[in-house]
Protein backbone atom coordinates (compact mmCIF):
# COMPACT_ATOMS: atom_id res chain seq x y z
CA UNK A 1 0.00 0.00 0.00
CA UNK A 2 1.34 3.44 -0.91
CA UNK A 3 1.51 5.69 2.17
CA UNK A 4 1.02 9.46 2.09
CA UNK A 5 4.22 10.89 3.66
CA UNK A 6 2.28 13.84 5.07
CA UNK A 7 0.09 11.45 7.02
CA UNK A 8 2.74 9.01 8.18
CA UNK A 9 3.93 8.93 11.76
CA UNK A 10 7.46 8.52 10.40
CA UNK A 11 7.22 11.92 8.71
CA UNK A 12 6.85 13.65 12.09
CA UNK A 13 9.94 12.33 13.82
CA UNK A 14 13.63 11.78 13.15
CA UNK A 15 14.43 8.67 11.13
CA UNK A 16 14.08 5.51 13.20
CA UNK A 17 12.33 7.30 16.07
CA UNK A 18 8.96 8.75 17.02
CA UNK A 19 10.47 11.60 19.01
CA UNK A 20 8.15 14.51 18.18
CA UNK A 21 5.04 12.36 18.38
CA UNK A 22 6.07 10.98 21.77
CA UNK A 23 6.68 14.53 22.98
CA UNK A 24 3.17 15.50 21.86
CA UNK A 25 1.67 12.49 23.63
CA UNK A 26 3.51 13.44 26.82
CA UNK A 27 1.87 16.85 26.65
CA UNK A 28 -1.56 15.23 26.30
CA UNK A 29 -0.83 12.99 29.30
CA UNK A 30 -0.04 16.01 31.50
CA UNK A 31 -2.55 17.24 34.12
CA UNK A 32 -5.67 18.86 32.67
CA UNK A 33 -4.64 22.46 33.26
CA UNK A 34 -1.36 21.98 31.39
CA UNK A 35 -2.35 19.35 28.84
CA UNK A 36 -2.81 19.83 25.12
CA UNK A 37 -5.01 17.80 22.79
CA UNK A 38 -3.67 14.86 20.80
CA UNK A 39 -1.23 15.35 17.90
CA UNK A 40 -2.77 15.40 14.43
CA UNK A 41 -1.03 12.19 13.36
CA UNK A 42 -3.19 10.04 15.63
CA UNK A 43 -6.27 11.06 13.61
CA UNK A 44 -4.78 10.92 10.11
CA UNK A 45 -1.93 8.41 9.91
CA UNK A 46 -2.63 4.96 8.42
CA UNK A 47 0.51 3.81 10.25
CA UNK A 48 -1.00 4.77 13.59
CA UNK A 49 -4.26 3.02 12.73
CA UNK A 50 -2.37 -0.15 11.82
CA UNK A 51 -0.57 0.04 15.16
CA UNK A 52 -3.89 0.54 17.00
CA UNK A 53 -5.41 -2.43 15.22
CA UNK A 54 -2.46 -4.63 16.11
CA UNK A 55 -1.83 -3.52 19.68
CA UNK A 56 -5.23 -2.24 20.90
CA UNK A 57 -8.05 -3.90 19.01
CA UNK A 58 -6.32 -7.28 18.86
CA UNK A 59 -5.48 -7.19 22.58
CA UNK A 60 -8.47 -5.63 24.33
CA UNK A 61 -11.93 -6.85 25.29
CA UNK A 62 -14.38 -5.62 22.64
CA UNK A 63 -18.17 -5.70 22.77
CA UNK A 64 -19.57 -7.37 19.66
CA UNK A 65 -23.23 -7.76 20.60
CA UNK A 66 -25.75 -8.95 23.16
CA UNK A 67 -26.70 -12.40 24.37
CA UNK A 68 -30.16 -11.87 22.88
CA UNK A 69 -28.50 -11.90 19.43
CA UNK A 70 -28.06 -15.67 19.87
CA UNK A 71 -31.55 -16.96 20.74
CA UNK A 72 -30.93 -20.66 19.98
CA UNK A 73 -28.25 -23.16 18.91
CA UNK A 74 -26.79 -22.16 15.57
CA UNK A 75 -27.51 -18.46 16.01
CA UNK A 76 -24.38 -16.63 14.90
CA UNK A 77 -22.79 -13.24 14.42
CA UNK A 78 -19.61 -12.28 12.57
CA UNK A 79 -17.46 -9.26 13.34
CA UNK A 80 -14.36 -7.84 11.67
CA UNK A 81 -11.74 -6.81 14.22
CA UNK A 82 -8.32 -5.56 13.12
CA UNK A 83 -8.73 -7.28 9.72
CA UNK A 84 -9.73 -10.55 11.39
CA UNK A 85 -13.20 -11.96 10.74
CA UNK A 86 -14.55 -13.54 13.93
CA UNK A 87 -17.45 -15.98 14.21
CA UNK A 88 -19.51 -16.15 17.41
CA UNK A 89 -22.12 -18.91 17.65
CA UNK A 90 -24.35 -20.53 20.25
CA UNK A 91 -23.73 -24.24 20.73
CA UNK A 92 -26.13 -27.11 21.23
CA UNK A 93 -25.19 -26.96 24.93
CA UNK A 94 -26.33 -23.32 25.11
CA UNK A 95 -22.81 -21.94 25.45
CA UNK A 96 -21.54 -19.04 23.35
CA UNK A 97 -18.19 -19.57 21.66
CA UNK A 98 -15.95 -17.46 19.47
CA UNK A 99 -13.72 -18.69 16.64
CA UNK A 100 -11.54 -17.32 13.91
CA UNK A 101 -13.79 -17.58 10.88
CA UNK A 102 -11.24 -19.65 8.97
CA UNK A 103 -11.40 -23.25 7.77
CA UNK A 104 -8.55 -25.43 9.06
CA UNK A 105 -8.03 -26.93 5.60
CA UNK A 106 -7.12 -24.20 3.10
CA UNK A 107 -8.11 -21.12 5.06
CA UNK A 108 -11.39 -20.18 3.40
CA UNK A 109 -13.74 -17.90 5.31
CA UNK A 110 -16.55 -20.08 6.57
CA UNK A 111 -19.42 -17.61 7.05
CA UNK A 112 -19.79 -14.35 5.15
CA UNK A 113 -23.15 -13.16 6.48
CA UNK A 114 -23.10 -10.65 9.38
CA UNK A 115 -25.61 -12.68 11.40
CA UNK A 116 -28.19 -15.40 11.07
CA UNK A 117 -29.06 -18.99 11.86
CA UNK A 118 -27.11 -22.10 10.83
CA UNK A 119 -29.32 -25.18 10.81
CA UNK A 120 -27.13 -28.22 11.50
CA UNK A 121 -23.41 -27.54 11.20
CA UNK A 122 -20.83 -25.06 9.88
CA UNK A 123 -19.86 -26.21 6.39
CA UNK A 124 -16.92 -24.73 4.53
CA UNK A 125 -18.16 -23.67 1.07
CA UNK A 126 -14.83 -24.69 -0.53
CA UNK A 127 -14.16 -28.35 0.27
CA UNK A 128 -17.09 -29.07 2.60
CA UNK A 129 -15.12 -29.57 5.79
CA UNK A 130 -17.89 -29.49 8.37
CA UNK A 131 -17.71 -28.27 11.97
CA UNK A 132 -20.05 -28.48 14.94
CA UNK A 133 -21.25 -25.39 16.75
CA UNK A 134 -18.61 -26.20 19.37
CA UNK A 135 -15.89 -25.80 16.73
CA UNK A 136 -15.01 -29.50 16.49
CA UNK A 137 -14.37 -30.86 13.01
CA UNK A 138 -17.12 -33.40 12.33
CA UNK A 139 -16.27 -34.76 8.88
CA UNK A 140 -14.38 -34.18 5.64
CA UNK A 141 -14.92 -35.61 2.16
CA UNK A 142 -12.84 -38.72 1.43
CA UNK A 143 -10.53 -38.55 4.46
CA UNK A 144 -7.00 -39.90 4.00
CA UNK A 145 -5.85 -42.92 6.05
CA UNK A 146 -4.76 -41.83 9.51
CA UNK A 147 -6.53 -38.44 9.28
CA UNK A 148 -7.95 -37.45 12.70
CA UNK A 149 -10.80 -34.91 12.82
CA UNK A 150 -9.97 -34.13 16.46
CA UNK A 151 -6.66 -32.60 15.34
CA UNK A 152 -8.33 -29.81 13.37
CA UNK A 153 -10.95 -27.89 15.40
CA UNK A 154 -11.62 -24.25 14.63
CA UNK A 155 -9.16 -21.93 16.33
CA UNK A 156 -10.93 -20.27 19.29
CA UNK A 157 -10.94 -16.71 20.55
CA UNK A 158 -11.66 -15.67 24.13
CA UNK A 159 -15.32 -14.88 24.81
CA UNK A 160 -17.11 -13.74 27.94
CA UNK A 161 -20.28 -11.86 28.88
CA UNK A 162 -21.11 -8.96 31.17
CA UNK A 163 -24.61 -7.65 31.93
CA UNK A 164 -25.98 -9.23 28.74
CA UNK A 165 -23.16 -7.88 26.55
CA UNK A 166 -20.92 -10.29 24.62
CA UNK A 167 -17.19 -9.48 24.54
CA UNK A 168 -14.36 -11.14 22.66
CA UNK A 169 -10.59 -10.78 22.87
CA UNK A 170 -8.10 -11.96 20.25
CA UNK A 171 -5.30 -12.14 22.81
CA UNK A 172 -5.26 -15.65 24.27
CA UNK A 173 -3.36 -14.35 27.30
CA UNK A 174 -5.68 -11.43 28.07
CA UNK A 175 -6.74 -10.45 31.57
CA UNK A 176 -10.16 -11.99 32.33
CA UNK A 177 -13.08 -9.75 31.38
CA UNK A 178 -14.42 -9.51 34.94
CA UNK A 179 -11.04 -8.30 36.12
CA UNK A 180 -10.74 -5.78 33.29
CA UNK A 181 -14.19 -4.31 34.00
CA UNK A 182 -13.83 -4.40 37.80
CA UNK A 183 -13.21 -0.65 37.91
CA UNK A 184 -16.64 0.16 36.49
CA UNK A 185 -19.30 1.54 38.84
CA UNK A 186 -21.84 -0.97 40.10
CA UNK A 187 -24.65 -0.90 37.52
CA UNK A 188 -26.76 -3.77 38.88
CA UNK A 189 -29.61 -1.39 39.69
CA UNK A 190 -30.13 -0.87 35.93
CA UNK A 191 -30.76 -4.60 35.36
CA UNK A 192 -28.83 -4.42 32.08
CA UNK A 193 -29.06 -8.17 31.52
CA UNK A 194 -32.86 -7.80 31.38
CA UNK A 195 -32.71 -5.15 28.65
CA UNK A 196 -33.82 -5.92 25.11
CA UNK A 197 -32.99 -4.11 21.90
CA UNK A 198 -35.73 -1.82 20.65
CA UNK A 199 -33.95 -0.20 17.72
CA UNK A 200 -30.61 0.01 15.91
CA UNK A 201 -29.14 2.55 13.48
CA UNK A 202 -25.78 2.16 11.71
CA UNK A 203 -23.81 5.20 10.60
CA UNK A 204 -20.59 5.62 8.62
CA UNK A 205 -18.82 8.95 8.99
CA UNK A 206 -15.64 10.55 7.68
CA UNK A 207 -13.86 10.89 11.02
CA UNK A 208 -11.39 8.97 13.15
CA UNK A 209 -12.88 6.66 15.78
CA UNK A 210 -11.20 8.59 18.61
CA UNK A 211 -12.90 11.82 17.54
CA UNK A 212 -16.22 10.01 18.02
CA UNK A 213 -15.25 8.94 21.55
CA UNK A 214 -14.00 12.46 22.37
CA UNK A 215 -17.20 14.05 21.12
CA UNK A 216 -19.27 11.64 23.22
CA UNK A 217 -17.24 12.59 26.28
CA UNK A 218 -18.18 16.27 26.60
CA UNK A 219 -21.11 18.65 26.53
CA UNK A 220 -19.11 21.86 26.27
CA UNK A 221 -20.58 22.08 22.77
CA UNK A 222 -24.15 21.16 23.75
CA UNK A 223 -25.74 24.59 24.41
CA UNK A 224 -24.95 25.85 20.91
CA UNK A 225 -25.15 22.60 18.93
CA UNK A 226 -27.89 20.57 20.67
CA UNK A 227 -30.66 22.96 21.75
CA UNK A 228 -33.13 20.09 22.23
CA UNK A 229 -30.67 18.26 24.51
CA UNK A 230 -29.76 21.44 26.38
CA UNK A 231 -33.48 22.07 27.02
CA UNK A 232 -33.74 18.74 28.86
CA UNK A 233 -30.30 18.16 30.41
CA UNK A 234 -28.34 20.52 32.66
CA UNK A 235 -24.82 20.35 31.28
CA UNK A 236 -23.35 22.18 34.29
CA UNK A 237 -24.25 19.36 36.70
CA UNK A 238 -22.65 16.01 37.32
CA UNK A 239 -19.47 14.41 38.54
CA UNK A 240 -16.49 12.61 37.07
CA UNK A 241 -15.24 9.07 37.61
CA UNK A 242 -12.52 7.00 36.00
CA UNK A 243 -10.48 3.82 36.32
CA UNK A 244 -8.19 1.83 34.05
CA UNK A 245 -11.11 0.69 31.87
CA UNK A 246 -13.46 3.69 31.64
CA UNK A 247 -14.29 7.30 32.36
CA UNK A 248 -17.55 9.21 32.65
CA UNK A 249 -20.23 10.42 35.00
CA UNK A 250 -23.80 11.66 35.31
CA UNK A 251 -25.66 14.76 34.17
CA UNK A 252 -28.98 15.83 35.69
CA UNK A 253 -32.28 16.15 33.92
CA UNK A 254 -33.87 19.55 34.33
CA UNK A 255 -37.02 19.78 36.48
CA UNK A 256 -40.11 18.54 34.66
CA UNK A 257 -38.24 16.02 32.48
CA UNK A 258 -37.84 12.29 33.04
CA UNK A 259 -35.77 11.04 30.09
CA UNK A 260 -33.74 12.05 27.04
CA UNK A 261 -36.24 12.10 24.19
CA UNK A 262 -38.06 14.57 21.94
CA UNK A 263 -40.75 15.11 24.57
CA UNK A 264 -38.47 14.63 27.56
CA UNK A 265 -41.21 12.55 29.19
CA UNK A 266 -40.76 8.81 29.67
CA UNK A 267 -43.45 6.63 28.11
CA UNK A 268 -42.48 3.55 30.14
CA UNK A 269 -41.53 4.92 33.55
CA UNK A 270 -38.24 4.26 35.32
CA UNK A 271 -36.52 0.88 35.27
CA UNK A 272 -38.03 -1.42 37.89
CA UNK A 273 -36.16 -1.17 41.19
CA UNK A 274 -34.11 1.87 40.18
CA UNK A 275 -33.41 4.06 43.22
CA UNK A 276 -35.29 7.36 43.29
CA UNK A 277 -32.02 9.31 43.32
CA UNK A 278 -31.35 8.03 39.77
CA UNK A 279 -34.67 9.28 38.39
CA UNK A 280 -33.15 12.60 37.35
CA UNK A 281 -29.70 11.29 36.37
CA UNK A 282 -28.29 10.17 33.02
CA UNK A 283 -24.95 8.39 33.33
CA UNK A 284 -22.52 8.47 30.41
CA UNK A 285 -19.50 6.15 30.27
CA UNK A 286 -16.79 5.43 27.71
CA UNK A 287 -15.52 1.88 28.21
CA UNK A 288 -12.14 1.63 26.51
CA UNK A 289 -11.50 1.48 23.72
CA UNK A 290 -14.75 1.96 21.75
CA UNK A 291 -17.90 1.21 23.80
CA UNK A 292 -20.12 4.08 24.97
CA UNK A 293 -22.98 3.58 27.44
CA UNK A 294 -25.75 6.06 28.21
CA UNK A 295 -27.93 5.01 31.14
CA UNK A 296 -31.23 6.88 31.30
CA UNK A 297 -33.79 6.27 34.05
CA UNK A 298 -35.88 4.24 31.59
CA UNK A 299 -33.55 2.89 28.87
CA UNK A 300 -29.97 2.19 27.81
CA UNK A 301 -28.30 3.84 24.83
CA UNK A 302 -25.21 2.13 23.38
CA UNK A 303 -22.71 3.39 20.81
CA UNK A 304 -19.85 1.32 19.40
CA UNK A 305 -17.24 2.94 17.13
CA UNK A 306 -15.33 0.65 14.77
CA UNK A 307 -12.47 2.11 12.70
CA UNK A 308 -12.70 1.48 8.96
CA UNK A 309 -9.78 3.73 8.00
CA UNK A 310 -7.79 6.48 9.67
CA UNK A 311 -10.50 8.94 8.66
CA UNK A 312 -13.61 6.75 8.56
CA UNK A 313 -15.66 5.04 11.29
CA UNK A 314 -18.64 2.70 11.46
CA UNK A 315 -20.85 3.60 14.42
CA UNK A 316 -23.55 1.29 15.75
CA UNK A 317 -26.20 3.00 17.91
CA UNK A 318 -28.72 0.89 19.80
CA UNK A 319 -31.61 1.54 22.16
CA UNK A 320 -32.42 -1.01 24.89
CA UNK A 321 -35.44 -1.07 27.21
CA UNK A 322 -36.57 -3.48 29.93
CA UNK A 323 -37.97 -6.63 28.38
CA UNK A 324 -41.36 -6.03 29.97
CA UNK A 325 -41.57 -2.62 28.28
CA UNK A 326 -40.49 -3.90 24.84
CA UNK A 327 -43.06 -6.70 24.97
CA UNK A 328 -45.95 -4.38 25.86
CA UNK A 329 -48.44 -4.10 22.95
CA UNK A 330 -48.32 -0.29 22.87
CA UNK A 331 -44.52 0.04 23.21
CA UNK A 332 -42.67 2.50 21.01
CA UNK A 333 -39.11 3.79 21.26
CA UNK A 334 -39.71 6.42 18.56
CA UNK A 335 -39.51 9.40 20.94
CA UNK A 336 -35.99 8.46 22.10
CA UNK A 337 -34.86 7.18 18.69
CA UNK A 338 -35.78 10.44 16.95
CA UNK A 339 -34.05 12.45 19.67
CA UNK A 340 -30.75 10.61 19.51
CA UNK A 341 -30.75 10.17 15.73
CA UNK A 342 -31.04 13.95 15.47
CA UNK A 343 -28.35 14.46 18.11
CA UNK A 344 -26.07 11.87 16.53
CA UNK A 345 -26.27 13.52 13.12
CA UNK A 346 -25.47 16.89 14.66
CA UNK A 347 -22.44 15.31 16.33
CA UNK A 348 -21.29 13.44 13.23
CA UNK A 349 -21.14 16.71 11.31
CA UNK A 350 -18.92 18.17 14.03
CA UNK A 351 -16.70 15.07 14.07
CA UNK A 352 -16.19 15.34 10.32
CA UNK A 353 -15.26 19.02 10.71
CA UNK A 354 -12.63 18.08 13.28
CA UNK A 355 -11.28 15.36 10.98
CA UNK A 356 -10.94 17.82 8.11
CA UNK A 357 -9.15 20.22 10.44
CA UNK A 358 -6.79 17.50 11.65
CA UNK A 359 -5.56 16.95 8.09
CA UNK A 360 -4.50 20.61 7.83
CA UNK A 361 -0.92 21.76 8.33
CA UNK A 362 -2.50 24.53 10.39
CA UNK A 363 -3.66 22.08 13.06
CA UNK A 364 -1.88 22.32 16.38
CA UNK A 365 -2.93 20.81 19.72
CA UNK A 366 -5.02 23.15 21.88
CA UNK A 367 -5.93 23.37 25.57
CA UNK A 368 -8.74 21.49 27.29
CA UNK A 369 -11.63 23.31 28.94
CA UNK A 370 -12.55 22.13 32.44
CA UNK A 371 -15.83 20.90 30.91
CA UNK A 372 -13.72 18.52 28.79
CA UNK A 373 -12.22 16.51 31.65
CA UNK A 374 -13.73 13.30 30.25
CA UNK A 375 -12.20 14.07 26.85
CA UNK A 376 -8.86 14.57 28.56
CA UNK A 377 -9.28 11.32 30.50
CA UNK A 378 -9.88 9.41 27.26
CA UNK A 379 -7.00 11.17 25.49
CA UNK A 380 -4.72 10.63 28.47
CA UNK A 381 -5.52 6.91 28.47
CA UNK A 382 -4.93 6.77 24.72
CA UNK A 383 -1.68 8.77 24.92
CA UNK A 384 -0.36 6.33 27.49
CA UNK A 385 -1.38 3.36 25.34
CA UNK A 386 0.15 4.79 22.17
CA UNK A 387 3.35 5.76 23.98
CA UNK A 388 3.73 2.16 25.11
CA UNK A 389 3.00 0.89 21.61
CA UNK A 390 5.50 3.22 19.94
CA UNK A 391 8.16 2.44 22.51
CA UNK A 392 7.60 -1.28 22.02
CA UNK A 393 7.70 -0.84 18.25
CA UNK A 394 11.01 1.04 18.55
CA UNK A 395 12.53 -1.71 20.67
CA UNK A 396 11.35 -4.45 18.32
CA UNK A 397 12.60 -2.53 15.28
Amino acid sequence: MRMDPARSVHATAPAGTHGSLLAGLATTAAPLDRARTLPREVYTSPDILALEQRELFRRMWLCIGREEDFPKPGSFLTQTIANERILVIRGEDGALRGFFNVCRHRGSHLVEEPCGQIRKAIACPYHAWTYGFDGKLLRTPRPEPGFRTEDFPLNPVLLDTWCGFVFINLDANATPLAQWLSGLPNLERYRLDHMRRAHRIDYEIDANWKIVAENYSECYHCPSVHPQLHRISDVLTGSFHQSACFNGGPMELRPGFSTMSMSGISKTGPIEGLPVEDYNQVHYYVVYPNLMLGLDPDYLLVHRAWPLAAGRTHIICEWFYPRSAVEAPDFSAADAVEFWDMTNKQDWGLCERVQRGATSLGYSPGPYHTAERCVHAFDQWYAQQLTTMLTKEGVEA
